[in-house]
């Protein structure tokens, strides 16, 4: 019974998995501006070595059988859930590429049809401000391909969440291999991306429908062999980190990639697990949690406005003379980092996160406000 206690807060929601997704959306964020400044043991598992795998394994973790009871419902609560917010952000941001252009900047593409309805699925990065939006489209179609076909082996009488797990797995390993054999632009770098979300997705569900009952190996030990496994992986594979949202950089082959996605993984599924009695309900843990859609579309907005912060103090003060102008609005992907020190990466990590909380924030402020105005017209 205490356990369960730790385990689920005083609003019934699970504290484990509220600071897996907290941490996990900071290892994005921090992956995109100099690690933030930190070091979340990076060392021994490199960023961009799990960073996504974490996010679809957690997504997978609160699927639900019963979803496939009603699968048509399932799949428009998760197109309005996912698609829809990221359709409209495009389209925001690509009106705001229109008046940026005005003010001297090149970021992001040509604003047309093709980049505002068809472009975020077969690629999501085009406008560059909502660049992690990406992630969205990818994981929708694979939670609409996991219902169906947990539906049919269902209807079927062979489901087992292990042998699902392994047909992900082959599924997975064939849609890399595709990505390697050049195949990871277009339509097929979205069907490669959701190939690949699969088994990590399926992974969530196993771990919660199987094997999270059954983990309680001593952390010790199981540290000792995780950390065992990793250095293996370190020793023989030059880089572990690859490139999800291009498809590329898979230069360990089609395996090594889920070996080290489920070793990154598995210590920070332990690390929370120790840690989620000590945060209990803690507030910020809480916020960044519940905001991680938000914090994965507009991270690079938050990004520009320090870049601006420091622009602003280039033009008033004598503080930052180096500041490059020019180079921050052509690229969205220079950021000034005063004297080298990546400490300031904290700086951008910070904005990351906390600008699109305030951007959520003021979009529901808006949303309620318009509700309360349309049931006075409608009471009136």
């Amino acid at each position: 019974m205490e356990e369960r206690a730790l385990k689920i807060g005083a609003d019934n929601q699970n504290l484990q998995f509220k600071l897996l997704s907290a941490i996990g959306i900071i290892i994005i964020v921090s992956g995109h501006c100099y690690r933030g400044g930190i070091s979340l043991a990076y060392e021994w598992f490199p960023i961009y070595s799990f960073n996504v795998s974490l996010f679809v394994f957690i997504s997978g973790y609160f699927y639900k059988p019963e979803y496939e009871r009603s699968v048509f419902k399932y799949i428009w609560k998760r197109f309005k859930r996912l698609v829809i917010p990221a359709y409209l952000w495009n389209i925001a941001y690509g009106l705001f590429i229109l008046l940026m252009k005005n003010l001297g900047y090149t970021i992001g593409a040509k604003v047309n049809l093709y980049n505002l309805f068809v472009m975020p699925f077969v690629d999501g990065e085009a406008f560059q401000y909502n660049l992690g939006s990406w992630f969205v489209y990818p994981l929708f179609l694979a939670c609409v391909f996991n219902v169906l076909f947990c539906r049919a082996t269902g209807l079927l009488k062979i489901r087992n969440d292990l042998i699902i797990l392994a047909v992900y797995s082959a599924v997975g390993i064939f849609g890399i291999q595709l990505a390697i054999g050049g195949h990871n632009t277009g339509v097929m770098k979205l069907i490669t991306r959701t190939m690949m979300f699969l088994p990590w997705l399926q992974a969530g569900r196993f771990y919660n429908s199987w094997l999270e009952k059954r983990d309680k190996l001593n952390s010790a030990v199981y540290f000792a062999v995780l950390f065992a496994v990793q250095l293996l992986l370190l020793t023989f594979f030059d880089n572990l980190e690859y490139a999800p949202s291009a498809m590329s950089a898979f230069d360990n082959g089609s395996v090594v990639p889920y070996i080290s996605s489920f070793t990154g993984i598995a210590f920070w599924l332990r690390v929370t697990k120790l840690l989620a009695p000590m945060i209990r309900d803690n507030k910020i843990v809480k916020l960044i949690s519940n905001n991680t859609y938000s914090i994965m579309i507009h991270q690079m907005f938050g990004f520009m406005f320090v870049k601006w912060l420091f622009y602003a103090l280039s033009l008033m003060t004598n503080w930052f003379p180096d500041f490059n102008a020019q180079f921050m609005r052509s690229s969205i992907w220079y950021y000034y980092i005063p004297k080298g020190l990546q400490q300031y990466g904290m700086l951008y990590l910070a904005a990351g996160i906390f600008i699109p909380i305030g951007i959520k924030r003021l979009c529901d402020l808006l949303k309620n406000a318009c509700i309360i105005f349309y049931k006075r017209i409608k009471a009136n």
